[in-house]
């Protein structure tokens, strides 16, 4: 479907798709599964942009035909995605009881069918939803939680990729959440294990050579890293620690050039300039936020954060 979606005429157009899909889903043909994934591939890309944009009316009337297809063929683990999507709009939205409630429908599916990593999901989303509504002590229950799910399934099976991923996640975020809460000292503590994890995930992931179809972990993991140098970058500097923070900040350029991030370097220039300034090195701190604000207004125009990126 070539169509651009900023029309409210294009965006009604998907109906007739999504319906004739929908009754060929349900109507117990031997094709369903077949119609299903059809009808899943068109969810999953006009969901992209409709989240992106922020039309969520549109986003929740076709998610729903996509979740009620998912329910009735019993899709689980697509149904407890979209029930999780659909809390994340709604928390978009500050619909925060509404919100609530999809994640604990979504989390209820994920432990019926077992499957940890998606209870971790809903779990840290129910974290995020509290943070947002300032009950912190609430958010730090939901991610210990997600955490200790992550942890005890390693524990079955110590090399699981995902449950590797998500603890490492789980630590960046509570890392981030100790730091807006003050909490600097195990704040730093977080963020090293996340760190760690993501690094040790790219040393067990990581094709050996170019030519490998690993390359793409490859990138994911060297991704994730960014963001806690960046945020033990700005726990050294608030330590007073300037030359340890210097280390990390210039771990996190170097690394934002070999993966061309430039949201990350952007920001990563503009903590560089502020500890320039802290040391008394005026011009070149001005250089830094002059450089930080041009990748800044040449990378603009982002969009909404989809679930799978979860800050608090």
């Amino acid at each position: 479907m070539n169509i651009d979606l900023k029309s409210e005429e294009d965006r009604n157009n998907l109906e007739p798709d999504f319906v004739g899909f929908q009754k060929k889903c349900l109507s117990n043909s031997p094709n369903s599964d077949y119609y299903f994934d059809k009808l899943l591939k068109i969810w999953d890309l006009t969901s992209e942009i409709l989240w992106a944009h922020g039309y969520w009316q549109d986003y929740l009337k076709y998610g729903n035909i996509a979740l009620d297809c998912a329910t009735k063929l019993k899709k689980r683990d697509i149904e407890a995605r979209i029930l999780n999507e659909f809390g994340w709009v709604q928390m978009e939205q500050e619909k925060f009881d509404d919100a609530q409630r999809y994640f604990s429908q979504s989390l209820q599916v994920f432990q019926s069918i077992g499957d940890r990593v998606g209870q971790g999901h809903s779990l840290r989303y129910m974290g995020v939803l509290q943070f947002r509504r300032h009950h912190f002590g609430l958010a730090l229950k939901s991610y210990r939680e997600a955490l200790k799910i992550a942890q005890d399934g390693l524990k079955l099976d110590p090399l699981n990729q995902r449950l590797l991923h998500q603890e490492s996640e789980l630590h960046n975020l509570l890392g981030n959440f100790y730091f807006k809460l003050w909490n600097i000292k195990t704040s730093r503590r977080e963020l090293v294990a996340g760190l760690r994890g993501y690094r040790i995930l790219y040393k067990l992931y990581v094709a050996p050579t170019p030519s490998s179809n690993s390359t793409q972990n490859s990138y994911t993991y060297l991704y994730f890293q960014s963001a806690p140098l960046l945020t033990l970058g700005r726990v050294a500097m608030l330590r007073g620690r300037y030359s340890q923070a210097q280390n990390y900040f210039d771990r996190c350029n170097r690394l934002c050039e070999r993966i061309d991030r430039p949201d990350t370097k952007a920001g990563v220039l503009l903590r560089m300039a502020e500890l320039a300034n802290l040391q008394g090195k005026k011009t070149e701190a001005e250089e830094l936020a002059k450089e930080a604000k041009e990748i800044a207004k040449e990378n603009a125009g982002g969009s909404h954060t989809k679930v799978q990126s979860v800050t608090p």
